[in-house]
């Protein structure tokens, strides 16, 4: 039995980041048999989260954010270091997920390279899996990022995108980058049984059609959007579909955030109460990013501000379109319908989204569900197997 560290993990009040750690620990420790350590910053409430998995979270002492410090044991740097030096003597390998931590995008990249950083110096293995990477503002911060992947022993990308950018823009050699997709492809879905209980309260039985509509409280500030302009957009989004669709429309809170510019509950709170009819409803509930999944493949069709809700229902082979703001989003949906299937058809820019209602017109009429469905349960086999192989490679490392 292997001890494998997880890094990259910031906090499973995001369902987003909740997927991406279930689906690997449980990788690891059902199908693998190895034993997972989660670096986070919200070591009590993933811990809860991942009980499932077995997996044990401890507070990251490679990177300490300021935001989460409520949420984490106080240490002084001696702490935080003799910490550190303990928890790679008893590992065997690194793995680093996050999504897309590495990029300019949010200003973090950089120090959730240390874990790794330090692993590499001590001859320990390290994985980079099923990332978005890039592009970065920074030369220093891509130079940074380069020093690490030329010396992982496995990296892989979720998305052509990222592939490209690391080869041609940052002249990493291709047989060091593998395409892969994103390891929340492998998240299990919650029973039948549990999906129908979260949506008994609002009035939903099995048989019953609806849109599921996720918005981001946070994307407003990655985008120079007012946020009285955005909920705008989105709630008039959610009413046009009820009235053209004729089926209701579930606002789903993807993020439970503790900070409330990241919280999607207030929003979609505010989107229902705009929107002002019944068919406009909030999801409520502590949900877990299984339950989400759950009510997300029911869906007949998606619409996802945050790409991992987005990632939920195409897990599960419903269509998904995405509103966005960076690569990561546009990348990952074309990588998954493939090359049949119009980026635009996908994918909205969400400064557009805002500010030129034909955006939402084209959303709501010329979005066609059954023909995405189709592309997406052809593409579905080949986008799940290359999560698998990762952690084919992975066993294989660990073997070594």
């Amino acid at each position: 039995m292997s001890n494998v560290l997880i890094t990259g993990i910031t906090s499973c009040e995001s369902r987003g980041v909740e997927a991406l750690a279930r689906a690997i620990a449980e990788q690891l420790t059902s199908e693998g048999g190895n034993r997972v350590t989660v670096l986070t910053q919200t070591p009590a409430l993933d811990e809860e989260a991942l009980a499932s998995t077995t997996a044990r979270c401890v507070a990251d002492p490679f990177v300490v954010s300021r935001s989460w410090q409520q949420m984490r044991p106080q240490e002084s740097p001696a702490e935080l270091i003799a910490r550190s030096e303990q928890l790679l003597a008893e590992t065997d390998l690194v793995i680093a997920t996050g999504g897309d931590l590495h990029t300019s995008d949010y200003g973090v990249s950089t120090p959730y390279l240390r874990a790794l950083t330090a692993a590499q110096q001590r001859d320990i293995p390290t994985a980079v899996i099923g990332q978005s990477v890039g592009p970065f503002g920074d030369p220093a911060d891509a130079e940074a990022w380069l020093t690490v992947a030329d010396r992982c022993d496995l990296l892989t990308v979720r998305e052509s995108v990222s592939h490209r950018y690391l080869v041609g823009k940052l002249g990493l050699p291709e047989h060091r980058v593998q395409l892969s997709s994103d390891p929340a492809f492998l998240l299990p879905t919650a029973t039948d049984e549990r999906t129908s209980a979260v949506l008994r309260p609002l009035g939903l039985t099995p048989e019953d059609p609806y849109i599921c509509l996720a918005p981001s409280q946070g994307i407003t500030r990655f985008s120079a959007l007012g946020e009285m302009q955005h909920a705008a957009a989105l709630t008039r989004l959610a009413t046009a579909l009820v009235r053209t669709r004729k089926m209701p429309v579930l606002l789903v809170p993807h993020c439970h955030d503790s900070r409330p510019h990241n919280d999607d509950r207030i929003l979609a709170a505010r989107i229902a109460e705009a929107a002002g009819m019944p068919q406009v409803m909030a999801l409520p509930g502590a949900l877990t990013a299984s339950d989400y999944k759950g009510v997300l493949a029911r869906a007949e069709l998606v619409i996802s501000e945050r790409l991992h809700a987005a990632i939920g229902a195409l897990s599960g082979g419903v269509p998904a379109i995405a509103i966005g703001h960076s690569h990561k989003f546009n990348g990952v949906l074309a990588e998954t319908y493939g090359d049949t299937v119009d980026v635009d058809d996908i994918h909205a820019d969400v400064r557009a989204f805002a500010q030129d209602n034909t955006v939402i017109d084209r959303i709501v009429h010329d979005t066609d569900a059954t023909v995405l469905r189709t592309t997406l349960q052809q593409r579905l086999p080949l986008i799940t197997d290359r999560a698998r192989s990762d952690f084919a490679q992975i066993n294989r490392l660990l073997a070594g």
